[in-house]
């Protein structure tokens, strides 16, 4: 029997999130269609409202309803918790949703259920005793500090130092003439964010800082990756800002993490939000672009006052999110198009912005135009027919500059990064050998990325014929399956191969992913060859068993990096120019 109330998820958000700068409690609900919906959040208000007064507690609530993908009506219910009782407070939320739902004759006083909640919540506080007043003294002294669940950490980098819970000194016994801040630059987007971050780290170390970053690939230090794995979360945010090694983190945030745990700083010099597409709609009660807006603009509300705010300008989910919104630090913006209004509105009241000027990347405010590197000086953009690229860039030299870094080392690194073939692995690459097939491989995996590589494609000139190979992971919708398939005619493939993502079908069959892809292509008018594929290595030997010389095929959701590495090699293929 479905429940008239579904609880979806319920967490702790450890971080800035997008109901407030605060840590809290969220729960997450779907409603069916004969739950009236106010009556509910009225009696879930009131409900929690009872629960703090009996823990002792004062906070702030929040909700945020939404309607999913079906018509259905859904809502987050938030509440703001201290970080030294955050478990408690999720398990209190979870207390007042059921007394929301459950008859109000069943109902205890005094409720034990309210009795095992204090006494939880004071097995927490114990466990965490003097977390709030280090972080009182050190937010009075502009320190920044980091939580888990095994320790405290006060300032950052070498300037950094932690306790275990359990052994925490009093603000008192602390050296604050040892601990300090460092600069933290937060990037985010539905796609670019990954080679934006790279790109950024390249030219951090041109300035000769000492660079650590976080992405979906690792955790990398000095650019060398010394942990594979997706470290967009609060956790690779921590690793970072420990390690003594280094001056200056970039750190990736993906929209999984900021919605799952909140982000993994209070504040950060810089944020850059490359842009807001379709992707990944119906996780963490988001439907629509502009609540995925507001979810990756998280970053953006927590920048420093002398910080910057690196926004592009050609997305119009993130324009609109950012029109007439107070942020606490001045907005750059940037776009490939110099005409572009949003660039022309910024520039009339003074404000920076990049773009492309005569081929190329300038640097324009008020009337002073800064010419840095020519758009064909890029390696990353193949000769300026990775526009997608340009765009990336153009957001990395923003970031840049809003952390302190001067425009030589900008340069510099803009010139050389993307020249080998270990500076971007994954993204846009193409590979050549003697006499047979070009290759080029990317890990496009949504409408908007599929179509920058198309208009790279087709940038390329004509080619003898092309062949796509493509695969999905299996959290997104059957329509959105369909929809990326039927985007794969933009290539005009004389065949597509569809493939298997073994590691990646997240709650999804074998055989499944495919078969929609195909459905989809079909529908979209493709009357081309479809074949299959168990894997990305099976797809790539179908593809060139039969191509010619002087075709191309395109490697989509490139995720097999070592195999496919290993393939290329024992072929004989090689990075192309």
């Amino acid at each position: 029997m479905t429940r008239a109330v579904e609880v979806v998820d319920s967490r702790r958000l450890t971080g800035p999130n997008i109901h407030a700068r605060s840590p809290g409690a969220v729960i997450e609900l779907r409603f069916g269609a004969d739950v009236e919906v106010d009556g509910f959040i009225a009696r879930w208000r009131d409900a929690l409202t009872r629960g703090l007064a009996t823990l002792g507690w004062t906070a702030q609530l929040h909700v945020r309803r939404f309607e999913d993908l079906d018509g259905g009506q859904g809502a987050e219910l938030w509440f703001r918790a201290e970080v030294d009782r955050l478990y408690a407070a999720t398990e209190l939320n979870d207390w007042a949703v059921a007394q929301a739902e459950a008859d109000p004759a069943d109902s205890a006083d005094p409720d034990p259920e309210l009795a095992r909640l204090g006494a939880l919540a004071k097995l927490e506080q114990d466990q965490r005793r003097g977390v709030l007043e280090l972080i009182a003294a050190a937010q009075d002294r502009g320190v920044p500090w980091l939580l888990d669940d095994d320790e405290l950490s006060l300032g950052y980098f070498g300037g950094s130092e932690s306790w275990p819970l359990g052994e925490l000194p009093g603000p008192e016994r602390v050296d604050w003439s040892g601990v300090r801040a460092g600069p933290v630059a937060l990037i985010t987007g539905t796609n670019g964010k990954t080679t934006t971050t790279r790109l950024l780290a390249r030219i951090v170390s041109k300035q000769g800082l000492r660079v650590g970053n976080t992405s979906t690939d690792g955790l990398y230090v000095h650019e060398q990756l010394v942990e594979p794995g997706d470290w967009t979360g609060p956790g690779g945010a921590r690793a970072v800002l420990r390690n003594p090694a280094i001056d200056l983190a970039l750190l990736e945030a993906a929209r999984g993490g900021l919605l799952r745990r909140g982000a993994g700083v209070n504040s950060c010099r810089v944020a850059v939000i490359t842009n807001v597409a379709q992707d990944h709609l119906g996780e963490y009660g988001v439907f629509d672009l502009e609540t995925m807006a507001a979810a990756k603009g998280i970053v953006a509300t927590i920048v420093e006052p002398e910080g910057r705010v690196v926004l592009g300008a050609e997305c119009p989910a993130v324009v609109t999110w950012a029109h007439g919104r107070e942020l606490p630090a001045p907005i750059v913006w940037f776009s490939t198009d110099p005409d572009n209004p949003t660039l022309r509105g910024a520039l009339a009241v003074g404000g920076e912005v990049w773009t492309v000027l005569d081929g190329q990347l300038c640097r324009l405010q008020d009337a002073e135009i800064v010419p840095l590197c020519g758009v064909d000086e890029l390696p990353l953009s193949l000769g300026g027919l990775a526009r997608h690229n340009v765009q990336n860039a153009l957001a990395a030299a923003a970031a840049a500059r809003g952390l302190g870094i001067d425009d030589a080392a900008i340069v510099a690194g803009l010139r050389e990064f993307g020249a080998s073939a270990q500076d971007n692995p994954g993204r846009a690459r193409l590979w050549i050998a003697d006499n047979r097939p070009s290759l080029l491989l990317d890990f496009a995996h949504n409408l908007a990325g599929v179509a920058a590589i198309a208009e790279l494609v087709r940038g390329l000139g004509e080619q003898a014929g092309t062949q796509v190979c493509f695969g999905m992971p299996g959290d997104r919708s059957d329509a959105e399956l369909r929809a990326i398939g039927a985007a794969l005619a933009d290539f005009a493939p004389r065949r597509v191969i569809l493939r298997e993502l073994p590691d990646y079908l997240r709650g999804r069959e074998l055989g499944v992913i495919p078969p929609l892809l195909e459905q989809g292509l079909r529908e979209g008018g493709y009357r081309g060859a479809i074949t299959h594929a168990a894997d990305e290595v099976a797809s790539l030997d179908a593809a060139v068993q039969d191509a010619a010389a002087g075709e191309l095929i395109v490697v989509l959701v490139h995720t097999e990096r070592e195999p496919v590495d290993a393939w290329l090699r024992e072929h004989g293929w090689r990075p192309g120019p």
